[in-house]
């Protein structure tokens, strides 16, 4: 059964893209709509996250092993990122490093959902302690993490980026697929080293793709322009020193202390808000401060730069965290909402503010950023 259903994913990948984007689609506009619509939503954005990362490593697989084709019929290629090389090379040096990402996955796919289950079957005082083991455990899973990747940063996201984009495949080239067959060395014109595990472009493949030996040469130039493209997969990421190690270590544990003042102090107690914050603050300084930072004012490493990039973002979530929100953020998102209101097209954006209100109010996990 399963084998069938790898068949039908792979063979039709596009149109079930279109249904997942469908289905994730309507999980926005589902809250408010009806009793427990929340919970419905939350129930099927898990389920389409666990099984999305499915179908992307079924496509993955397909591409790496030449079986898919773009609308043109030409083979599909897969050229991997930095965050894929990274990850996938501590999964193969460390079997509990590739446990302990699949588990935070899991944690991170379906914290919000527990937590609505929870409250509405179980009530407040068994939310928390639902709560606060959640984020001991995910604490746990980074600092392993962080342990087993040689104190280097630890990603938020640690679920594999997509490396095909279904919605460019045609009819796949072979109707057989199974997700045990070997991935062949020279797939789609590449090479896989048996010693350290990296996949390289032939040389056929890119005389065939560069037309001859003159655009050879800058190809290989493109290519030393990208250190990243050729360098080992750890060095894709700084070990941390002291400092960096330390900063990393207060971002790990922040959202556990958060919670610690939560419960001892009250959500609307201004204690635990401010005391993450200063938290996040000084690790983000002391990470920066620890890392090569180039002449931009940016981490050398992608990896780095973008990990650094996601954290800026999170500190908007404390504009939607109690006692924050209660001062100062909902009356202006109430009076935005009411403005909008009466406008064609914002109208949309007033429904979904006053239908996720009352989920960033009632529920931790909404504004964790954890």
């Amino acid at each position: 059964m399963l084998q069938k259903y790898a068949n039908f994913v792979v063979g039709n990948a596009s149109q079930v893209n279109s249904i997942e984007n469908g289905l994730r689609m309507l999980t926005y506009v589902l809250p408010g709509r009806f009793a427990d619509a929340e919970l419905a939503s939350e129930a099927i954005y898990t389920l389409l996250s666990f099984v999305g990362v499915y179908h992307d490593g079924l496509l993955a697989k397909a591409a790496k092993s030449g079986l898919l084709v773009d609308r043109q019929g030409k083979p599909v290629k897969v050229d991997t990122t930095p965050f894929n090389r990274y990850h996938d090379q501590l999964s193969r040096d460390s079997d509990l490093y590739r446990v302990a990402t699949l588990l935070l996955n899991g944690l991170q796919f379906s914290e919000k959902l527990i937590e609505m289950i929870i409250v509405k079957k179980f009530g407040e005082k068994l939310r928390w302690k639902i709560v606060s083991w959640i984020e001991i455990t995910k604490v746990v899973l980074r600092l392993n993490l962080l342990q087993l990747s040689g104190h280097r940063m630890v990603t938020g996201a640690v679920v594999p980026e997509r490396m095909v984009d279904p919605a460019m495949l045609g009819t796949t080239k072979q109707a057989n697929f199974s997700e045990d067959m070997p991935t062949p060395e020279s797939a789609g014109g590449r090479w896989k080293g048996n010693r350290s595990g990296l996949e390289f472009k032939s040389v056929r493949d890119i005389l065939q793709n560069s037309e001859g030996n003159a655009n050879l040469g800058l190809y290989i130039t493109g290519e030393m322009r990208d250190p990243e493209g050729v360098a080992p997969a750890q060095s894709l990421v700084r070990r941390y020193g002291a400092l960096g190690l330390a900063g990393e270590l207060l971002f790990i544990l922040r959202p556990l202390i958060y919670i610690i003042g939560i419960r001892k102090m009250g959500r609307r107690d201004w204690r635990p808000w401010a005391l993450s914050l200063l938290i996040e603050l000084a690790s983000r300084q002391m990470v920066r401060t620890d890392l090569h930072i180039d002449k931009k004012g940016q981490p050398e490493h992608t990896i780095e730069r973008e990990e650094l990039s996601r954290r800026k973002w999170l500190f908007l979530y404390y504009l939607l965290r109690s006692p924050f929100f209660d001062r100062f953020t909902e009356s202006r998102l109430t009076r935005a909402a009411n403005w909008c209101g009466n406008k064609p097209l914002l109208s949309l954006l007033s429904a979904l503010i006053q239908d996720y209100k009352p989920l960033w109010q009632q529920y931790y996990f909404y504004t964790a950023g954890s």
